[in-house]
């Protein structure tokens, strides 16, 4: 179990360089670097985003394939739009979050839970435990995830809103090696509304 070497930044607070997507319709906010594109899927037209963001053939029905059960949790997702022609895999670094009603349980469940979870799937998990974050704190999971070739290094923070009673999941993913600072960057932004 470790936790995260970045601080939370004030509550609120944008990093400088960043921008906040999500809003009440998503159940939270968390901010990105400015370069990455977003899209907002408690409102926004799927097909349409998608294509506007220059997705064509294989590529648009993989993201629309990825992308439709987000949908229904009103989610946001983003992606760094150049980071798919420096990977190794053509793989693009993205985020998605959402929030899901659930039971209240403690941080030690949701580790052990999450680690089951990841561990059916062939995941190995490297780092597990509570973390500050905007206004509060939440679980932080690091893992690495063999999918269809690909070497996924994946960082998940699950927080609860005390108003909703919803837990939010934060899920960033890539495949190259020293993103981790970024992810926790991004991370410590993670707000539920």
């Amino acid at each position: 179990t470790a936790t995260a070497t970045a601080p939370a930044a004030p509550p609120g607070t944008v990093p400088e360089g960043f921008k906040q997507i999500g809003g009440p319709a998503n159940g939270l906010t968390v901010a990105v670097p400015q370069t990455w594109i977003a899209l907002d899927l408690s409102r926004d037209d799927l097909d349409e985003n998608l294509k506007a963001i220059g997705l064509t053939g294989e590529a648009l029905q993989q993201a629309r394939r990825s992308l439709r059960p987000l949908v229904a949790n009103k989610a946001v997702w983003a992606s760094d739009r150049t980071s798919a022609t420096t990977s190794p895999n053509r793989f693009a670094t993205n985020l998605n979050a959402f929030c899901q009603e659930s039971a209240d349980v403690p941080a030690d469940q949701v580790i052990a839970d999450v680690k089951r979870q990841l561990g059916q799937l062939g995941a190995t998990v490297s780092q597990a435990g509570e973390v500050p974050i905007d206004g509060g704190t939440a679980v932080r999971v690091v893992y690495r995830l063999p999918s269809r070739g690909i070497d996924i290094r994946g960082t998940q923070y699950y927080t609860r809103s005390s108003s909703s009673g919803r837990t939010c999941i934060l899920t960033l993913s890539t495949d190259k090696d020293g993103l981790q600072p970024l992810f926790d960057r991004i991370g410590t932004t993670l707000r539920p509304r």
